[in-house]
C-alpha cells in the first residue's frame, strides 16, 4: 500500500480514498470497488514496475469493461441510497427515479457491449414485473406534486407505453378522481358544498332560506343559476393551475400544508399517499443478495418492544440532527 501511494503521488494522483475490496453478496461493494479503482487506473502499471509480487494488472479491455459496468451501477447506487435513506423521501420522488431506470435500460439495450445488452434485457423483464404493481400509486403521487402534475405523465408515458400512452394517462387521471370521490364520501366535505362546488359523484347541499342570514338568498340564487355541469372539483382547479417552476429547495409538504385551505380533500389524499415508502427493506439489505437472518433473540421480541425501539431510534436521530443544525 505504501508503494501504491508513492506511485500515485509520483503521477500526481491524490490518494483521497483507499482501495476497496469487493464482497460477492453486496452489489454496492462492486460499484465502490470499481469507482475507486478507476481513479487509480494509471497507478497499477507503475506499481507492477516497483513491486515484483504484484503480478496481475488489468488489461485495457478489462478497464473498459469496468467503466461500462461502473457507469451503469452508479445510477442504481444513487437511487437506492435515496430510497433507503434515513430521512425517508416522500412518494412524489419515486416515479421520476423509476422512470430514469426504465429509460436507462432502453439505452443499454442498444449498447455495443454484449454483456451490457444481456444484462439490460434480463433487468427489463424484472422491471416490468414490479412496474405493473406499483406504477399507479407512484404516478398519482407525482401528479400531486405542483411542479409536475399531469405533464410528468405526458413526458414519461410515451417512453413506457408508446401509442398507448394517452390511454394510460387517462387511467391514472380517472384514478385520481376516484380517490377524490372516495375521500369526499368519507369526510364531512362530502356532505358540504365547498367553495369549488362538488364533483359529479357527490350530492349538493339542500339550500334553504335562513332569516338569520341575509345572504342565504344569494346562496340559493347561485345554486339555481349555476348548473351542476359547470361545477368543478378541487382536482379540476388544481390541475388547471399552472405548474410551479422546478426548484431543488422546494418543500412539497410545506406547500400542501399551506394550500390545505384551498384543497382540503386533496390535502388528505396527499397526507396518505406521500407516507407510503417505496420499500420496507433497509438500505443494507437492498444492497445484499445474501438473504436475511433473524436471530432467536430478535425473533422473540414483542411487537410493542420492536415499535418502541424503532420510534426511539427515529427520535434520537432527529434530536442529534437538530443539535448539529443548531
Amino acid at each position: 500500500m505504501e508503494k501504491f501511494e508513492d506511485a500515485a503521488r509520483q503521477l500526481r494522483i491524490p490518494c483521497n480514498k483507499k482501495l476497496s475490496l469487493d464482497c460477492k453478496i453486496r452489489w454496492n461493494s462492486t460499484y465502490l470497488m470499481l469507482s475507486i479503482a478507476i481513479t487509480y487506473k494509471d497507478v497499477f502499471p507503475r506499481l507492477k514496475q516497483r513491486e515484483k509480487y504484484y503480478m496481475v494488472v488489468p488489461s485495457e479491455e478489462e478497464w473498459n469493461m469496468a467503466k461500462e459496468i461502473c457507469g451503469r451501477l452508479k445510477l442504481f447506487y444513487n437511487i437506492t441510497e435515496l430510497f433507503s435513506g434515513r430521512n425517508y423521501p416522500t412518494t412524489n420522488t419515486f416515479f421520476i427515479k423509476v422512470c430514469e431506470i426504465k429509460e436507462a435500460l432502453y439505452d443499454w439495450l442498444i449498447c455495443s457491449n454484449d454483456v451490457v445488452k444481456t444484462m439490460a434485457s434480463s433487468m427489463l423483464q424484472k422491471f416490468d414485473k414490479y412496474w405493473s404493481g406499483c406504477h399507479i400509486v407512484m404516478a398519482i403521487a407525482a401528479i400531486f406534486d405542483p411542479r409536475y402534475k399531469i405533464k410528468i405523465l405526458e413526458f414519461y408515458f410515451p417512453l413506457m407505453y408508446g401509442s398507448e400512452a394517452s390511454n394510460e394517462i387517462e387511467k391514472i387521471r380517472g384514478m385520481c378522481y376516484e380517490l377524490l370521490s372516495e375521500y369526499q364520501s368519507k369526510s364531512n366535505l362530502g356532505q358540504k358544498t365547498s367553495s369549488y362546488g362538488t364533483s359529479s359523484g357527490s350530492t349538493l347541499l339542500e339550500l334553504n332560506y335562513d332569516e338569520q342570514d341575509p345572504l342565504s338568498k344569494f346562496d340559493l340564487f347561485v345554486h339555481n343559476t349555476i348548473g351542476e355541469s359547470h361545477m368543478k372539483s378541487e382536482l379540476d382547479y388544481y390541475l388547471e393551475e399552472s405548474i410551479l417552476p422546478r426548484n431543488s429547495n422546494f418543500d412539497v409538504l410545506s406547500w400542501w400544508k399551506t394550500n390545505g385551505i384551498k384543497y382540503p380533500t386533496l390535502q388528505m389524499i396527499v397526507r396518505d399517499i406521500y407516507a407510503i415508502p417505496v420499500s420496507i427493506v433497509a438500505s443494507e439489505l437492498a444492497f445484499s443478495t445474501g438473504g436475511r437472518v433473524v436471530s432467536k433473540h430478535r425473533s422473540r421480541l414483542h411487537p410493542d418492544t420492536l415499535e418502541a425501539l424503532m420510534c426511539a431510534q427515529s427520535w434520537l436521530w432527529k434530536e442529534k440532527e437538530g443539535n448539529r443544525f443548531t
